[in-house]
C-alpha cells in the first residue's frame, strides 16, 4: 500500500478532531463556594449567582463551567471571608461574583478588576415581626433585650459600638435561632446569609453606610472579559433577569447603593477609633 493512502485515515481523523475542538464553545469558568446559598449550592445546582452567570455565558456563546470552591471555616464573615478571589488569580476560573466592593481584595487590589455592580447587599434586621426601625433608634427599641450577632463579624462590632446587648453565636443559622428560640429579640445579620435561611429582614430598614456594600463580579486586571461581563450584566438586568433570579433567591436589595462601606463609614459607626 503506497505511504500516502496508508496515512490518510490517521490524516483524516486528525482533521476531524481539529475541526471539532476548533468549533467548540469557549467556556466562561465561574468560582462559586459549594454551599452558599442564596449564591450557589452545588449539590442542587442552584442559586443566584449560579444561574445568572449560567444565563451570561449563554448570552456570550460560551459554556458555563462552575468551578466549585470550598466553603471558608465557621468563623470568616464579610471581613474575613470565603471569597475564590486566589484562584481567580491561579486561572482556575474566569471571574468570581459576588465581591462586595474594593475593600474585600486588600492587597489583591492591582491584579483584579471589578465590573459595575449588579446588586447591593447590607447588615439587616432580623426582628419578627418588627415593620421598621431605624439605626440611631435600635438602642431604644431594644433596650434590655439582646440583639444576637455572629462571632467577631463587623456586625458584632457595630453593635458592640452602638451600645446594643449583644449575644454572640458562632453562624448565621445560630444567629436566626437565638431569635427564633426567644434567646434574643432581634439579630443584625449579613442579608444574604439571612436569605439563605429562608428569613425576611425589618421591612423599610436603611442600614448605615458602614454596613453596606454593593457586589460585583471580579476579572483578572486588564481581561477583556471584564467590559463582556459589563455589557451582558446591564442586558440582563434591563430584561429583568436579575431581579427574577433575586426573587426566586430572596436577594432583598437590587439596586445598588449610592454610598458604601468605607474605612471612614466604619469609623463612623464608632469602631476602629475615631
Amino acid at each position: 500500500m503506497p505511504a500516502a493512502r496508508r496515512h490518510a485515515p490517521l490524516a483524516l481523523a486528525l482533521a476531524l478532531l481539529l475541526s471539532a475542538a476548533s468549533s467548540r464553545a469557549e467556556e466562561l469558568r465561574v468560582c462559586l463556594v459549594e454551599d452558599d446559598l442564596p449564591r450557589a449550592h452545588r449539590a442542587e445546582g442552584t442559586g443566584f449567582d449560579h444561574d445568572l452567570f449560567r444565563e451570561a455565558a449563554d448570552r456570550l456563546g460560551r459554556d458555563f463551567v462552575p468551578v466549585w470552591r470550598p466553603k471558608a471555616p465557621p468563623y470568616s464573615e464579610i471581613d474575613d471571608t470565603d471569597l475564590p478571589l486566589e484562584a481567580l488569580l491561579e486561572r482556575e476560573c474566569d471571574l468570581a461574583p459576588s465581591v462586595p466592593g474594593q475593600l474585600a481584595l486588600g492587597r489583591l487590589a492591582g491584579a483584579i478588576d471589578l465590573g459595575p455592580p449588579y446588586y447591593a447587599a447590607a447588615f439587616e434586621i432580623y426582628m419578627p415581626p418588627l415593620e421598621t426601625v431605624d439605626w440611631a433608634d435600635l438602642p431604644a427599641a431594644l433596650a434590655g433585650r439582646k440583639v444576637a450577632v455572629r462571632l467577631q463579624s463587623l456586625a458584632h462590632f457595630a453593635a458592640q459600638a452602638a451600645g446594643l446587648d449583644w449575644t454572640s453565636q458562632p453562624s448565621a443559622a445560630d444567629v436566626v435561632h437565638a431569635v427564633d428560640e426567644g434567646r434574643a429579640a432581634a439579630a443584625l445579620i449579613f442579608g444574604p446569609a439571612l436569605a439563605g435561611l429562608g428569613k425576611d429582614p425589618v421591612n423599610a430598614f436603611e442600614p448605615p453606610p458602614g454596613l453596606r456594600f454593593n457586589e460585583h463580579a471580579a476579572v483578572r486586571a486588564g481581561d477583556p472579559l471584564g467590559d463582556e461581563l459589563a455589557r451582558v450584566l446591564d442586558e440582563l438586568r434591563s430584561d429583568g433577569t436579575v431581579a427574577r433570579l433575586a426573587a426566586r433567591y430572596g436577594i432583598f436589595r437590587i439596586e445598588p447603593f449610592q454610598t458604601v462601606s468605607s474605612p471612614e463609614a466604619i469609623r463612623a459607626l464608632g469602631i476602629g477609633g475615631p
